[in-house]
């Protein structure tokens, strides 16, 4: 199979798909499902508070709203808002069910023209069709639709929602990174017997690698006890590890590698959760951190205790302790400022 043995490029395949997999359902799938359950936080609320946070957003870009600027507009409330010499109005529909159309543009062109204004902002928690944003282009107004306005307004809503949107969306996505990472391992396993299948008769002397006994299946998984310090979580798999029938090294270390992802894909639950535990605790006990917790399943929060952690090499340790629990070695993490300092909360990932 392109040159290589079975089990590596069943590997090869597994890394693949569970890094596409994690970017997936870790960061494209999270980013539209906040999305969507910011929109529908925003629909729920009154129409005058959304447009309040509609209002702050665009001061933040410079625009001012004038005095007593309100009035209804075509099913929703037009603002005339002022930035320098240019006089822009805002037209601001509530709800997720509208969907503008080239009527709603006309409409709103014509409302720019009689109020005076040089341009126009169309909002709406719904969407927009393809035509009327192609009209929108040609008549100099500006369409948002609820997609695009959730990442300006969520800087401005209550810290309470936000946390809420996020949590909820986080534990949609939960399902699906436990899918991607089963597939990954499945899909892997499939390549290793479709690979071993069509090598011609017994293994031998070809591509190197001596006649012998067939490889024993992994060792049944013992009762997951408390990984206290990193690496520990299987010792008794490790040490019943049957002998491999490859004599090079690359073959060695996939081999021990697919058979990680077996004792991994093994655990319950609950060892799960211990070996999380044990692993935000270990990395709590560095120097550079003051403590670690997990946000989500994928996210570990640590909060720094010095202003230049990360420039002491934090995040190399904190890495190097993740991955020894080949489930986490894909975790993001989430470097907080000490208490009592205005830092920059910073992003990184291991692998």
């Amino acid at each position: 199979m392109f040159g290589l043995s079975p089990l590596v490029a069943a590997i090869v395949v597994t890394i693949a798909a569970l890094v596409a997999s994690t970017w997936w359902f870790g960061v494209h799938r999270r980013r539209l499902a906040e999305t969507q359950v910011g929109i529908q936080a925003l629909a729920g609320m009154k129409w005058r508070e959304c447009a309040g946070l509609v209002l702050q957003a665009m001061e933040e870009k410079g625009y001012k709203e004038l005095p007593s600027s309100r009035q209804p507009g075509d099913g929703g409330a037009e603002f005339l808002l002022v930035k320098g010499d240019e006089r822009c109005l805002l037209g601001y529909k509530h709800g997720t069910a509208y969907r503008l159309g080239e009527a709603n543009v006309r409409d709103f062109a014509n409302a720019v023209q009689l109020q005076g204004a040089t341009s126009g902002m169309l909002v709406t928690l719904g969407s927009a069709e393809g035509f009327a944003r192609d009209l929108a282009r040609r008549y100099g107004v500006d369409l948002t639709d609820g997609r695009s306005l959730w990442p300006q307004v969520e800087p401005f809503a209550a810290p309470q929602m936000v946390l809420a949107i996020r949590e909820q969306a986080a534990s949609e996505i939960r399902k699906g990174q436990r899918l991607g990472m089963f597939a990954s391992m499945a899909l892997g396993l499939l390549v290793f017997a479709a690979g071993y299948s069509m090598q011609p008769g017994e293994p031998g002397p070809v591509a190197g690698i001596p006649a012998g006994p067939a490889v024993a299946a992994p060792a049944a998984i013992p009762d997951a006890a408390p990984a206290g310090t990193a690496g520990d979580a299987a010792p008794a798999a490790e040490a019943e590890a049957p002998a491999s029938r490859f004599t090079d090294k690359a073959s060695q270390d996939a081999e021990g590698a697919l058979r990680e992802l077996e004792v991994v894909a093994r655990l319950t639950e609950q060892q799960r959760i211990e070996r999380r535990l044990a692993a935000a605790a270990e990395v709590g006990e560095l120097s550079a951190a003051e403590n670690a917790q997990w946000s989500t399943q994928s996210t570990l929060v640590i909060r720094m205790n010095r202003a230049d952690g990360i420039d002491t090499g934090l995040v190399n340790e904190a890495c190097a302790v993740l991955l020894q629990y080949e489930e986490l070695r894909y975790s993001r993490l989430q470097l907080e400022p000490p208490a009592g300092t205005t830092g920059q909360v910073r992003w990184r990932q291991c692998q």
